[in-house]
């Protein structure tokens, strides 16, 4: 039996495999696209929701060496800062924070850069706070046995918020940065207890304005 194919079969036929070939293309472009996407969130540092009563941050990629940056979200009504230090002393519960810089609500660009100061040639690590409405920052001397080591070679142990939105409940605190410097023989993890020695590294924690230091 000899096979016929009418006009109107060949005609349906052509415009479902268009059909297909429109889908599939669209289907690649989309998958493209959201590749890009999830590239540039990574690289700018995006925020996901957050309610009234939370913070949240993440990572940003860092333009530079010796530069930490994060992008964090303050509530309204709510008093924020960013504590800094490049040293954690052996036995203690926390950083020696060096000093702070407020936070305002919104979005801010946290960078913690550690440089040399070209009018002193002084090394310091800074911190620097970018918002809509301005920028504050504030920055302090490091000592020559810890600037030492953030101008030599050494693995770090990285630490700190990561990629992907961090949300805490406000009056809570998030540590952005704790990458720790892996000198001598190597670095202990300690998890929650006190560092067994002093530890030089970056660390930098969104906390509530409260109080000293």
């Amino acid at each position: 039996m000899r096979f016929q194919l009418s006009l109107r079969t060949l005609l349906a036929s052509t415009c479902v495999l268009c059909l297909a070939l429109a889908f599939g293309i669209n289907f690649r472009r989309m998958r493209a696209a959201e590749h890009e996407l999830q590239q540039l969130r990574a690289e700018i540092g995006y925020l996901e929701p957050s309610t009234a009563d939370q913070i949240a941050a993440v990572r940003v990629a860092s333009d530079g060496p010796l530069v930490w940056q994060a992008r964090v979200r303050i509530p309204k009504n709510k008093r924020y800062r960013v504590a800094y230090s490049a040293i954690w002393s052996a036995a203690t519960n926390q950083p020696d924070w060096f000093a702070a810089q407020p936070v305002p609500e919104g979005e801010s660009i946290v960078t913690v850069r550690v440089m040399k100061d070209p009018r002193d040639d002084k090394w310091r690590m800074s911190t620097i706070i970018r918002h809509a409405n301005g920028t504050g920052r504030i920055g302090t001397v490091l000592p020559d046995e810890i600037s030492d080591v953030f101008r030599g070679s050494h693995s770090t142990m990285i630490g700190g918020v990561g990629k992907r939105t961090v949300l805490r409940p406000a009056n809570e605190s998030i540590r952005l940065f704790e990458d720790r410097y892996i000198l001598g023989t190597g670095l202990s993890l300690y998890g929650d207890r006190p560092p067994a020695t002093d530890i030089i590294g970056v660390f930098a924690e969104l906390q509530p304005d409260i109080g000293t230091l």
